[in-house]
């Protein structure tokens, strides 16, 4: 993966641990730019223009992935908007409650988002993801 990206490279040689080159990012005309490999990363920094390895690869013109010896793992979370808007939903869950309960009302915009709230409160439950407050609120 280092031999990929120094044979993209110009002007570039062996310098202590890690090698030196122009960076492709900007105009240069003399090696500025630093690369090392450590524990299956590649680092690279310009020294001239601030640009770091994301940046050095794009502009040329590979992805980012070859700045790493492993590949990405992600795990696909298949509930990650019911997970991303559990605070959220809770907190109008629990507002509307207490409102309700000191007498008070809900003005129809505020109905709309609490039953959207309740709606995706009733999916995390029958998937048995958590929630936060147990509590019944009739509408």
């Amino acid at each position: 993966m280092l031999a990929k990206i120094l044979e993209e490279l110009t002007k570039v040689r062996k310098q202590g641990k890690g090698h030196v080159a122009c960076c492709p990012v900007h105009d240069d005309n003399s090696p500025s730019m630093s690369i090392h490999e450590a524990d299956g990363k590649i680092l690279m920094y310009c020294h001239a223009c601030g640009a770091r390895g994301p940046e050095i690869v794009a502009a040329l013109g590979m992805k980012p992935d070859v700045l790493f010896s492993q590949p990405f793992k992600r795990e696909e979370d298949k509930n990650w908007l019911l997970n991303k808007k559990r605070d959220w939903d809770e907190t109008v869950i629990l507002l509307a409650h207490e409102t309700l309960k000191s007498g008070g009302k809900i003005s129809y915009s505020d109905y709309k988002v609490v039953r959207e709230s309740l709606a995706r409160r009733e999916q995390r439950r029958k998937l048995n993801l958590p929630i936060k407050f147990n509590m019944g609120i009739h509408l």
